[in-house]
């Protein structure tokens, strides 16, 4: 379907560029009206997250001030990606948790929030729930591995049966959590400082995980090849999870078309995502859509689920039914 098109009734004239411009307003104003509030972390953090989806998906973007647009063209393209999700890759059940990171180490606000699974017209309100602090350090660090160690105990998903995180960033996670920070982000107690990667082996267990990983900075890629910050940071990665489960992408404009494309990999569906996004993108766009993906789409049909590999069973949390939500109908 044509990014142009119209997807549901409730959704007839969905523009684009209006959705864009009024993600920019919500940006730009968000801070200081959750601030105002008296909004601290844990308002935008539930002790626990609960849905009965079979297709879970989790999308966890940086929205420090380095990833510029990006964010902006997510809500831009939210119905978009939904109808796409339903009818093409992910089933009709499919509901999504939102979440953004910042960095904790940078004395922010909300470093981490996350957003209670939802589906259809209100994703679009879950993504203006979150803050856009824009903050970062420049240090070439923020505090992803909160969002891990968050989404691999806090959320209950009794039906689950292809449950799918995406990480959206340009830095490297931390190398370890600390509790005092852990407990403040996350509800989550611990006995002493945990290594980041011993996180990401929990959320594998429940989730296959990928990154979209946007170059850092400019000048970052020479004859092809990854170079400075951006290659640590791949590294970084590549290390949490595994270096066919990290896209790599310059332009914020295909971020919903790669998503698609880690989505179509996972249920098997190369072939039509790629017949689908040439009847309605340019050559252009096309080449950089595939080109990101081509790591990922050479895996065998289906993707190597980290989860798979780990022998992970049914995704539940170590927490009762709190916060459940209900269906968005």
């Amino acid at each position: 379907m044509s990014e142009a098109g119209d997807y549901t009734p409730g959704w007839v004239g969905h523009d684009f560029d209006s959705a864009r411009k009024d993600y920019r307003q919500h940006a730009r104003t968000s801070l200081n009206v959750a601030v105002q509030k008296g909004v601290i972390v844990k308002d935008l953090v539930p002790e626990s997250l609960y849905t009965e989806s079979s297709n879970p998906t989790v999308v966890i973007y940086d929205q420090t001030g380095s990833m510029d647009e990006w964010p902006g063209v997510m809500f831009a393209k939210a119905v978009f990606f939904d109808h796409e999700c339903r009818t093409e890759y992910r089933g009709e059940d499919v509901e999504y948790s939102w979440s953004a990171i910042g960095d904790a180490h940078n004395r922010e606000r909300y470093p981490f929030q996350a957003r209670n699974f939802t589906k259809g017209q209100s994703i679009e309100s879950s993504l203006k729930e979150i803050v856009s602090e824009r903050d970062g350090g420049g240090q070439t660090y923020e505090t992803y591995e909160y969002a891990a160690l968050y989404y691999a105990r806090n959320v209950e998903m009794p039906n689950a049966i292809n449950p799918l995180l995406i990480f959206i960033g340009d830095e490297s996670p931390y190398e370890t959590i600390e509790p005092d920070l852990a407990k403040h982000l996350t509800h989550i107690e611990l006995k002493k400082t945990m290594r980041t990667s011993d996180a990401f082996k929990e959320l594998k267990q429940k989730f296959t995980v990928y990154l979209i990983q946007k170059p850092y900075g400019s000048g970052t890629l020479t004859d092809g090849e990854l170079t400075g910050t951006t290659k640590r940071v791949h590294d970084d990665w590549a290390k949490l999870v595994g270096e066919d489960h990290i896209v790599l992408l310059g332009d914020p404009n295909r971020v919903m078309d790669t998503i698609l494309g880690i989505m179509a990999h996972e249920a098997g569906k190369t072939g039509e995502f790629t017949k689908e996004l040439t009847d309605r993108q340019t050559p252009a766009q096309v080449k950089t859509v595939m080109t990101s993906l081509k790591t990922i789409h050479a895996l065998p049909k289906g993707g190597v689920s980290q989860r798979r590999l780990l022998g992970a069973g049914k995704s539940v949390t170590r927490r009762s039914k709190k916060n459940k939500k209900e269906d968005d109908e």
